[in-house]
């Protein structure tokens, strides 16, 4: 199963600078000048034959990103798609629009932040929550973030919503995702110093589904299902890196035990 928080590792890293002999400080420079003069730019993503290479080009003609082709294909965003940039709201609530080949938009994020940080501080985001770096050396960036806003689109409608808020205070992250902002179907509460945490899903009428504990930013340690239709515990077990581990025991709607079974990394123990 993939980490609880995978969704912004893609979509909060569309300007992940690889170090394909691009200054960092100097594009970071170069954007926020940009911004502050413009409050937009705009980036297309062009295939460099040559060097075969995914290069994305300010509207000002300057390369922001260079990727190799044969090292990550998989997650690249289609040549001809465009991320907009906006500082429209001030340099605290920036915008980053994605738009498909067509001008289609597919993808948005709206950043509400106490402090400015660096465009190509959001690859460090990314690392931390891949577990490639400790939070330590996020720390001071997760200081200044107090929500993420990620909204998914498909024909110019909007089918899913990410929200990611920082308490500052409880030095938790509280992700909320549903298909709009009043919908929600899943709800985390981690430890921003660690990703630890209780993870809920709910059912489309809204009333939970299943609860489990969270450790290292994958399920880890009890899970427990409820019923639809009244709200009682009608399954429990345990789970490990995402996967049932050790017997799972479910209900009736009286309590009653009508099934028990073993796993062992997700599979079923005969």
């Amino acid at each position: 199963m993939k980490k609880i928080l995978l969704f912004l590792l893609l979509f909060c890293s569309f300007i992940t600078y690889s170090a394909n002999g691009l200054d960092y400080d100097e594009l970071d420079k170069y954007i926020s000048e940009k911004l502050d003069r413009d409050k937009e730019m705009t980036l297309t993503y062009k295939i460099n034959k040559i060097n075969n290479t995914l290069e994305s080009i300010s509207d000002e003609g300057k390369v922001c990103e260079v990727v190799p082709l044969n090292e990550k294909s998989e997650v690249l965003p289609a040549a001809g798609t465009k991320v907009k940039i906006s500082e429209k709201k001030g340099n605290l609530n920036p915008v980053i629009e994605m738009y498909i080949p067509g001008g289609v938009l597919a993808q948005r994020i709206v950043y509400n932040l106490n402090s400015s940080i660096k465009y190509t501080d959001k690859s460090l985001i990314t690392m931390y929550l891949e577990g490639e770096i400790p939070y330590n050396d996020i720390k001071l960036i997760m200081d200044k973030i107090d929500y993420i806003q990620i909204e998914i689109y498909k024909v110019g409608k909007i089918v899913s919503f990410r929200r990611y808020t920082i308490n500052h205070k409880t030095e938790q992250i509280i992700f909320r995702e549903g298909t709009n902002a009043e919908t929600i179907i899943n709800k985390s509460v981690l430890s921003l110093n660690g990703l630890n945490g209780i993870s809920e899903s709910y059912y489309d009428n809204g009333k939970l589904y299943l609860k489990a504990d969270i450790k290292n930013n994958k399920l880890n340690g009890k899970v427990e299902k409820f019923s639809e239709s009244s709200g009682k515990l009608i399954g429990k077990g345990t789970i490990k890196n995402g996967l049932l581990d050790g017997e799972f025991v479910e209900y009736d709607e009286a309590g009653k035990v009508i099934s028990k079974a073993k796993y062992k990394d997700g599979k079923e123990i005969k």
